[in-house]
Order: C-alpha cells, then sequence, then structure tokens
C-alpha cells in the first residue's frame, strides 16, 4: 500500500477467450481488504464447507505446506496501469469469483490460532514454545501466496457465466488418486499402510476409484477408507478431517485395522474377489462387516479384538453366495446377484443382518 491508499500489483498481462486478464500474486494479509462478494454472481457461503477447508489448513500449516489454485476476481473498472505496475483504486473493491471458501477458511483458520494464542499469554504457566509455534503459523497463513488471476473487463453476465462455468466444469481428482497420493489425511494413509502390509495376503486396488464386477481384487484402497470410517466412528457417509475416537486410543488404529482387514483371508472364501460368484468383493458387504465391529463394541461393550474374532461366526454362516439366506432382501433372482448393497439403508440393513446372526450364535453358546 503506498501513501494515498493505492495497492500497487506487480503482474503479467493477457488475453483469454476474448478478454482481458492480470496474473499476479499478493500475500493473504493484503487480500482480504480488496475484495467483496457479490451475492448476484457468488452464491451463498457454505459453512460446512468453509469448516472443512479451515480444519485441512489447521491441521497442515504447522508441520507442512499446501497449495490452491488461483483465486479469480472481476476488476469491475476498479484496476488501472500506471507506468509497469497496476494500480487498485482508493477505496475499490474486486469482486471474488472464485476462491471465497478458501479465502473465509483462511480468515477463520487465523482468527482460531489469534484466539488460541491469547489464551495461552493469559496462563500463568510458561508456555512460551507454544506461543512459538502457533507465531510461526500465524506468519506462515498471513504470508500465504495467492496466485489471482482477474479479469479486467468483464460485464456483470459474463462474471456469473463464468462463475457457472468454473464450478461446472472443475473435476475433482478422482479418489483413486487421492488415495495413492495423498499424504495428510489420516485414514488415507492408515489404509494404504495397511495395504502394503496386506499384499501377499490379499488382492488389493491400489489406483481404481471403483471395482467392477470384471475385476478380481478383494478390496480397493477407496473401501478400505470408507471401511475405516466405519470401525472406528460408525461413519457410513462422507467424511473429512481427523479421526474422532470414542472406543480405543490413536495408537491402537494400526492394530486394529491390520487385525479387522487380515481377518478376511480367514473368512472369505479363497476366490472372493469373484464378484460374479460371491458377494464378499462387494463395498457394501465390506462395510457393514466394519460396522458390525463397531455395533459390537459401542453397545455390546466388546473390545476391537473381540469384535473382529467374533466375526469369524461367519465363516459357518454364510456361504458368501449372492442366493445366500443372508441375503435374500438384497438378490434379484433374474439377474442371479446381490443388488443395491453400498446405499446408506442397504449397508446398515446388512449390519442388523451380521449382528442378530452373530448375537444369535452367542446365545446358543451360552445355552449350551
Amino acid at each position: 500500500m503506498n501513501e494515498d491508499l493505492r495497492t500497487k500489483l506487480n503482474g503479467h498481462y493477457f488475453e483469454q477467450f476474448g478478454h482481458e486478464l492480470l496474473i499476479t500474486e499478493m500475500p493473504f494479509k493484503y487480500l482480504e481488504s480488496i475484495f467483496e462478494v457479490d451475492p448476484y454472481v457468488q452464491r451463498e457461503l457454505d459453512h460446512r464447507r468453509r469448516n472443512v477447508i479451515k480444519e485441512y489448513i489447521l491441521n497442515t500449516v504447522h508441520e507442512s505446506t499446501f497449495y490452491f489454485s488461483p483465486f479469480v476476481y472481476s476488476a469491475r473498472g476498479c484496476i488501472e496501469k500506471v507506468g509497469d505496475n497496476w494500480e487498485i483504486k482508493p477505496g475499490a473493491k474486486l469482486a471474488i469469483l472464485d476462491g471465497q471458501h478458501r479465502s473465509t477458511s483462511l480468515v477463520s483458520a487465523l482468527r482460531h490460532l489469534h484466539v488460541k494464542k491469547e489464551a495461552l499469554e493469559e496462563m500463568p504457566s510458561n508456555k512460551q514454545q507454544e506461543i512459538s509455534h502457533i507465531e510461526k503459523a500465524i506468519k506462515k497463513l498471513e504470508s500465504f501466496p495467492i496466485t489471482m488471476q482477474i479479469y479486467l473487463d468483464l460485464t456483470t453476465q459474463e462474471e456469473r457465466q463464468l462463475f457457472t462455468d468454473i464450478n461446472t466444469e472443475r473435476k475433482n481428482a478422482h479418489s483413486g488418486l487421492i488415495m495413492k497420493y495423498e499424504q495428510r489425511e489420516e485414514y488415507v494413509i492408515l489404509a494404504r499402510h495397511i495395504a502394503h502390509k496386506l499384499q501377499s495376503q490379499l488382492e488389493i486396488e491400489t489406483s481404481l476409484s471403483r471395482l467392477t464386477v470384471h475385476n478380481t481384487a478383494m478390496t480397493s484402497l477407496v473401501i478400505m477408507r470408507r471401511c475405516l470410517l466405519a470401525l472406528f466412528e460408525g461413519v457410513l457417509t462422507h467424511k473429512e478431517g481427523s479421526p474422532k475416537l470414542k472406543y480405543c486410543q490413536k495408537e491402537e488404529m494400526e492394530s486394529i485395522s491390520y487385525k479387522f482387514f487380515k481377518t478376511w483371508s480367514e473368512l472369505f472364501p479363497s476366490q472372493g474377489g469373484n464378484r460374479f460368484k460371491y458377494v464378499c468383493g462387494l463395498s457394501g458387504i465390506q462395510i457393514a462387516l466394519a460396522n458390525t465391529v463397531y455395533l459390537s463394541v459401542s453397545k455390546r461393550g466388546l473390545t476391537y479384538l473381540q469384535a473382529i474374532d467374533e466375526l469369524k461366526k461367519l465363516k459357518t454362516g454364510t456361504s458368501w453366495r449372492h442366493d445366500d439366506a443372508l441375503f435374500l432382501a438384497f438378490y434379484d433372482s433374474r439377474k442371479k446377484r446381490m443388488l443395491n448393497h453400498s446405499t446408506q439403508q442397504s449397508i446398515l440393513k446388512l449390519t442388523t443382518e451380521f449382528s442378530a446372526y452373530l448375537t444369535s450364535r452367542e446365545v446358543k453358546s451360552i445355552g449350551h
């Protein structure tokens, strides 16, 4: 910022799709004051999405780095060329077209860190090391470089069209690639680690986001992650962020996970990955087994290792064939296979079937 409160930008000028475009970069701490959200162009802020990104930032900022794609703005006549530089007129604001949630997430993360720092400073005991740690994170976020694409000559209608095109055409990395390369998300890392340990016992697909009936792999990293969510949290829908554990310690997760997936080699038939013949290679079945363990732990008071061992009773309880009595509610006699197994309601129903069989076997054992 200079003396007449003009923001100076060093950037590169291009023409794209017949429009003038300025590419520049700015530390985040200077960015918030020079743009605004126009509700006529932008959608309403999704607080859940903002909080997910905020948590991602806070989980990453201390130990690693993270990457954002360029933020997109419309100048609305607020930028003019002055010599070799570009300047934003005093009091003027750019209209943000893409980056609203990332920007508000950074603001929220910084606010969280400042509040935490103040709380530590007010404590009577010396927390200087923790305070210094937070101060480094604050400095890192404030200086986080934001790449900006600023369109200089869009009409409001063109802004709306650009916003729609960005959010319609954007393709996120498919889940198979995320599972293969993600280095921060704990369930992803755990799934990869367990898959590596079991590679000689189970055929596990490590790249594809979904498995077809023609794939012979028993499971995939994507399905393993969903199993872990069900196993430790009873979550059957999408979830991001750190594990929220109630019934075990974080350091126990690896041994529990390994035992759960290793049990499959004892529980399933030798050609279990043949989805034409058996159902045990279907995602709904596998997630329901993990959820069954979670319910045994959370509702019946078993330990994880006890609950996983109990699954072995299913070895005599089902043939794992599509027309087995345990899966009749999902069996299509015309197509001769199990259908609609992966919805949340289907997984809950399968969990009920598995749990009912296991508890009935427990009752019989007590009776004898």
